[in-house]
């Protein structure tokens, strides 16, 4: 796996690990049509495996660290959907102020990657550093 995919991914998975989350067998992947393949960014990609299903994610090689673990949370949270649906709640990671309604998501803030509310937009836990 390309080492930028693989540093991007990791905090992720440290919360995934953390909240007792499900974690995928990640698979090299060179699909067409993202990236260089289509005239844009050099992009590295892999495939996150789980019971069923299989979700893409890719990481543009020019970003900054901060905004790669953006991108492939994103991917990653659409995964443990898939992963939990019919067996538990998949709105992973739970936002502490709407439990029931949303998940957190990852955003840019403070030049790191922090797991945000959508809602209210403020910033909860810097992506990586769940205990």
């Amino acid at each position: 796996m390309h080492p930028d995919l693989e540093r991007a991914l990791q905090p992720v998975f440290d919360d995934l690990r953390a909240t007792s989350g499900p974690l995928p067998r990640r698979v090299d992947a060179d699909w067409p049509g993202i990236g260089q393949d289509d005239g844009g960014p050099p992009t590295a990609r892999a495939v996150l495996w789980g019971r069923a299903s299989g979700q893409g994610v890719f990481v543009e090689l020019h970003l900054p660290l901060p905004h790669q673990v953006v991108q492939v949370a994103d991917g990653v949270q659409d995964w443990v959907v898939e992963e939990l649906w019919g067996c538990a709640p998949t709105n992973w990671l739970r936002c502490p102020q709407h439990p029931e309604t949303h998940p957190l998501e990852a955003r840019v803030r403070y030049a790191a990657a922090w797991w945000t509310c959508p809602r209210d937009d403020v910033p909860v836990s810097e992506v990586g550093s769940l205990r």
